[in-house]
Parts: C-alpha cells; structure tokens; sequence
C-alpha cells in the first residue's frame, strides 16, 4: 500500500485509480529456480559461460589464484544460469546453483601460487623444492591435511564433490569431470581461454570443467584422466584430483 501511494503521487494519479505493483523475486526466492529465463540469448550468446564441443559442454575453471585471500574457480556468473542443456535433462536451476555454491567453498582451500612457491621455494630455492617434491605427501588425503602447507583437503573435497554431482548426473546419462591440461595448447576450447593463457608459459596448468551430455560421452568422459600432460609423478603430487 505504501509504495502504490508513491507510484500514484509520482505519477500524479487520483487516489481512487488502482495501480498495479509487481515485484520481480530476488534469484532464488522461495528456493525456486534461480533463473528462469533461457541461459542462451536470442543472439547465441551464452550466459552460462559454457561452450559445446560435439556432446560436452566445456566450461572455464581457474584452480589457481595468484594470492591466498583470493578465490577461484567458476565464472560467478555461472551459477546464476543452468546450462540449458541439463534443464532439459530435469537437473533445476536451485540444484545447478547448489552445486556451484559447494564447489566455491571446496576452492576456499584450493592453494594460492604465492603459497606453492612459499612451501616448494622458500627459504631453501632448489634443495628445498627437490625434498619437498620428494618426500612430502602435500596432496595426499591424510590426518594432517588439513594443515597449511597441505592441499590434501582441496584435492579431497574436489574429489568429493564430483561425486556427489556425478551421483545425480549419472541417473540422466551425464557426467561431469574437471580435468587439468598442459601445456594449455591441449586444452578444449572454451570461452575464456584465449584471456586466461594470454602471457602464460608451457607452464601454465589450464583446468577445465567438462559435462558429458549423453551416455556414449560420458563412458567415455569416465575413462578418461584428469591429468592431461602434467605428469605429476612425484612424491606431492600423489592424490591429486586437479
């Protein structure tokens, strides 16, 4: 009633003139779907970030930040439009953001690059990263994983959480896999690509997310490695995931 009386003096209405007042629900009220509208424009422009390669979608998936009180992964944008393709498929866009939302907070504990360079560099330089290299279980999933120069509970939880998505996906004949490419030449293309390896070495460890969108792709996406090049035969590298 309030704000019909400011519509009507903005206006200029008689009081006796009914007005009609609509209310467009903030995203996810009512743990409705977060979006309703189609996450492809009429132009063809993808809103959910995502890519079609043959029967996957391929979507952008930094695993690294550059400092530890940063926080990567997914576009932010991404858990506010479903694929189109998996809501076709029954998966809600409520369940979509869900899944999002648990993947930003299994990245709060992804490593910072200031951080692996700390752990491996400093303050030995070379002595210091062989025996790191060599003899510590960092990425393992261990009692002690939980410590700060320890990524096991980042690799534990990205493990986890593809199990869980995966537990729903697989039902509809989908699957979903993050998977790490290097060199970056290696990887799929994706929308961001080009702006994430601008400047980047061989080095540069590019990580993808990929969703199989029919059953024939993902037996095949269940096959394959997450490890695409790095070839992480080391000590710290055992229980990787990404």
């Amino acid at each position: 009633a309030w704000y019909q009386r400011r519509v009507r003096a903005s206006y200029d209405l008689p009081a006796s003139e009914s007005v009609d007042v609509k209310f467009r629900e903030p995203v996810g009220y009512g743990n409705k779907d977060y979006h309703e509208e189609p996450s492809v424009t009429p132009g063809g422009l993808r809103l959910d970030k995502a890519v079609v390669q043959g029967n996957r979608l391929i979507i952008d998936f930094e695993k690294h930040a550059c400092c530890p009180w940063e926080t990567v992964g997914l576009d932010p944008d991404c858990k506010n439009y479903i694929p189109q393709e998996l809501r076709d498929r029954g998966i809600s866009g409520h369940t979509w953001c869900e899944w999002c939302e648990d993947l930003e907070k299994v990245q709060k504990k992804s490593p910072s690059i200031t951080g692996c360079l700390c752990i491996f560099c400093f303050p030995g330089f070379l002595l210091q990263s062989i025996l790191c290299a060599t003899f510590c279980p960092i990425s393992a999933n261990h009692p002690l994983k939980w410590l700060p120069c320890c990524y096991g509970d980042w690799h534990h939880g990205i493990d986890k959480w593809q199990r869980k998505v995966n537990k729903e996906l697989n039902k509809k004949d989908m699957h979903v896999k993050l998977k790490t490419y290097k060199p970056h030449q290696k990887a799929p293309h994706s929308l961001a690509k080009a702006q994430r390896i601008a400047g980047k070495d061989h080095n540069y460890e590019i990580a993808m997310m990929e969703i199989a969108l029919n059953a024939e792709e993902s037996r095949k996406l269940q096959q394959e490695p997450w490890d695409n090049g790095v070839g992480d035969g080391c000590t710290s590298g055992i229980g990787r995931f990404l």
